[in-house]
């Protein structure tokens, strides 16, 4: 390395350190010698940079200095030219042109083998994020550089539409999606807001009571912590049911929750804000952590959700909320032994029945009318038709008060009229609706998006 190229590394390291910095950290992170460290700074110092210290005290490097750029080298030119690529590819219009420009300005000055890597197609960014918008996301990029609130409309993934006025804290590029952090004043709350689902956005000119930068600390301290911290999460509840446990079980020993934010675990995540015990969240990604020895060791189908009750262990969905309602009888979660026999039947027909049934169906086979005997559930319009009929001016699936049977139900139809897995029918629309609006449910919900968004943020 020439001297020229390690003054103008030692520059780039200063401009990071925003505080005062040791000259043997500076020597470490240069690669030289402390010795070697005091000489440059007093030759960068005679070139006019403004760095402050001497030996002893840490040196610190005033804004505003600027150096004669040396050239890039060929991978700088390579990674400069894929940054621009995907900024041209996969962001709006405005910011496309941007990038597109900088890429036709950074090649007017380099020499000519250097322009030609940065004119080759070894490397390509592929298609992705296509989703069609009504919302540009240049306005949401201007509201949040000009520090505005924004007056949106929105729909959910349930369908839901509402008006929101928001302060835009920050604007997500993922590979899918693309997610607006904004404060909501509708919720009280952080809120995060897929691009494609705003349906009209306007620019208030109110100025955002805080900061952005502010804004964004605020974010971040509010985003649930590492997944795998052992952080608890507890709600206090009183109820008046008598105990009737059918097991001596140690209600507190450590309850661990297995789960990914994106899959059946939001049934379990529900089931345990309504029972309203301490537990801990431990996030698996899908073919990670998810495959790894110490999680096989739990569940060897390398699948959530999953619990771990002090030395008890229990997997699928169902079983985690029947023994739930079992253990922690507190939560009156389990009906009365008059209503059990509803109680068990519809549990498991919906994990036995209901799931199977719609997962065929939504790949387009159906057992035949001379096949349906050899399938438990029969046929995908029969156990419609039969839930249907049972649900018909229920309230409840089994007895007169909530049960784990109707947490369960209720958010296999949820989750499968959303997705068309199950057809919609006025009957199963009218028995979530008084039921996936319970607290409880509006908790696991909240707690689900942050989590969802921690992971994309850490992965970005």
């Amino acid at each position: 390395m020439s001297r020229a190229e390690r003054l103008f590394d030692l520059l780039q390291i200063l401009r990071r350190h925003r505080r005062p910095v040791s000259g043997a950290v500076l020597a470490r992170e240069a690669g030289i010698s402390l010795r070697t460290l005091y000489r440059d700074i007093a030759s960068l110092q005679a070139l006019g940079a403004q760095i402050e210290g001497e030996p002893g005290l840490g040196y610190v490097l005033k804004p505003g200095f600027l150096l004669p750029p040396l050239m890039f080298s060929a991978q700088e030119i390579e990674a400069l030219a894929l940054g621009l690529q995907w900024v041209g590819r996969r962001t709006d219009a405005d910011m496309g042109q941007a990038a597109r420009n900088v890429m036709a300005k950074v090649a007017a000055v380099l020499p000519p083998e250097l322009r030609e890597r940065m004119e080759d197609d070894a490397m390509v960014v592929g298609r992705g994020w296509e989703r069609p918008q009504v919302v540009e996301l240049a306005l949401l990029r201007r509201a949040l550089n000009e520090g505005r609130k924004l007056a949106l409309t929105y729909t959910d993934e349930k369908g839901a539409r509402s008006a929101r006025v928001v302060w835009p804290v920050s604007l997500g590029f993922f590979e899918s999606t693309r997610v607006l952090v904004a404060w909501c004043e509708l919720r009280d709350g952080f809120r995060h807001f897929r691009a494609d689902r705003i349906e009209a956005a306007q620019m208030l000119p109110d100025r955002l009571p805080r900061p952005r930068r502010q804004l964004m600390k605020e974010w971040r301290d509010a985003l649930l912590p590492e997944s795998d911290s052992g952080v608890r999460y507890s709600v206090s509840r009183s109820c008046n049911t008598t105990e009737t446990s059918m097991s001596p079980v140690n209600k507190s020993a450590d309850l661990v929750f297995y789960t990914n934010p994106q899959s059946r675990g939001g049934i379990v995540h529900w089931m345990l804000e309504e029972i309203g015990c301490p537990y801990t969240i431990k996030v698996l990604e899908y073919g990670t952590t998810m495959k790894a020895p110490e999680y096989l060791a739990i569940n060897p189908m390398g699948k959530v959700p999953a619990i771990r009750h002090g030395k008890t262990i229990v997997t699928e969905a169902a079983a985690i909320c029947a023994y739930l309602a079992d253990v922690f009888p507190e939560a009156g979660l389990a009906p009365a032994p008059e209503h059990r026999g509803d109680y068990y039947r519809w549990l498991f027909f919906t994990t036995g029945c209901l799931e199977p049934a719609a997962s065929n169906h939504v790949l387009g086979w159906d057992p035949s009318p001379d096949m349906e005997a050899r399938f438990g559930y029969g046929s995908y319009a029969r156990v419609l038709d039969t839930l249907v009929a049972w649900l018909q001016d229920r309230t409840y699936v089994a007895g007169d008060s909530f049960t784990a049977a109707d947490v369960l139900l209720a958010s296999h139809l949820q989750w499968g009229m959303m997705t068309g897995l199950i057809e919609k029918r006025p009957a199963f629309e009218a028995y979530i609706a008084r039921h996936v609006t319970r607290p409880a449910a509006k908790r696991a919900d909240e707690q689900a998006e942050a989590l969802t968004a921690q992971q994309a943020w850490k992965a970005a």
